[in-house]
């Protein structure tokens, strides 16, 4: 199956979900850092070779070299007048087609020695338990889906203002029914009052309906897929989506 369907002038298409850390991650753990690169190819080799060239130019900049990168399926060739090894793994990699020419993105984590053991990193679209399912909208902004978040919200206050609305109309029509003695309009704003009693009934219940949705979407959805690095005492959480089954081990030899 193709990777990339037809095109269209002026647009980028990838048959992946783009995940955020494109727009620029940075992590320095302990033993290694996580960092992303990106580059464009008129080939989808050529712009992974880019993109793990930054990596590795990025991570050497203080010896000088000058190396050449070539990355072949999962293993990577380093070819330079030194042998230095440089210890890294790819976590996850995005690529899409813009005006002919592949744009490739690498989430890369190197090691800061080559004896230093990787922090443990999962990646995962579970996130566990969130404070902010408690919070209209916030668990669902946090995992990713601001959209859906944004629904939450607005669908609370829409409600909230309902009940708000409707408690003031019903307080209005009792009011009104001791300050009349004609008993039609006595009983128009005795139907009336009830009627908006009921109202704010219905938006009671649809606020309290809607804020369970929210609590339970809150807990048990999954969002867009993330680093959760285990490699220390805290755990660092950032949005991430891999296409793949997991990260891919490389040696860089320069």
């Amino acid at each position: 199956m193709a990777l990339f369907p037809a095109l269209a002038a002026g647009q980028c298409y990838s048959s992946q979900k783009k995940p955020s850390w494109t727009e620029g991650y940075f992590m320095d753990e302990k033993n290694s850092y996580i960092e992303t690169a990106d580059a464009t190819g008129y080939t989808e080799d050529e712009a992974r070779n880019k993109a793990a060239s930054i990596i590795i130019e990025r991570r050497s900049a203080t010896t000088g070299q000058r190396v050449t990168v070539q990355v072949r399926g999962n293993s990577v060739m380093v070819s330079g007048n030194d042998n230095l090894i440089v210890k890294a793994r790819v976590i996850d990699e995005y690529r899409e087609l813009c005006n002919g020419r592949y744009h490739v993105y690498l989430l890369v984590q190197t090691a800061k020695n080559p004896t230093f053991e990787f922090e443990a990193v999962k990646v995962s679209s579970d996130y566990g338990f969130l404070p902010g399912s408690f919070i209209p909208g916030m668990a669902q902004i946090q995992k990713g889906s601001k959209a859906k978040g944004i629904l939450f919200i607005a669908g609370e206050i829409a409600l909230v203002g309902g009940i708000v609305t409707a408690e003031n109309l019903r307080a209005s029509y009792t009011s009104k029914i001791n300050g009349t003695h004609n008993a039609d309009s006595r009983q128009t704003y005795i139907n009336n009052a009830d009627n908006w009693g009921n109202m704010r009934n219905a938006f009671i219940a649809g606020a309290a309906a809607l804020y369970l949705w929210n609590v339970i979407d809150g807990i048990a959805a999954k969002g867009r897929k993330h680093v959760v690095i285990l490699g220390d005492n805290s755990m660092r959480i950032t949005p991430f989506a891999t296409p793949y089954a997991g990260g891919v081990s490389l040696a860089f030899n320069f």
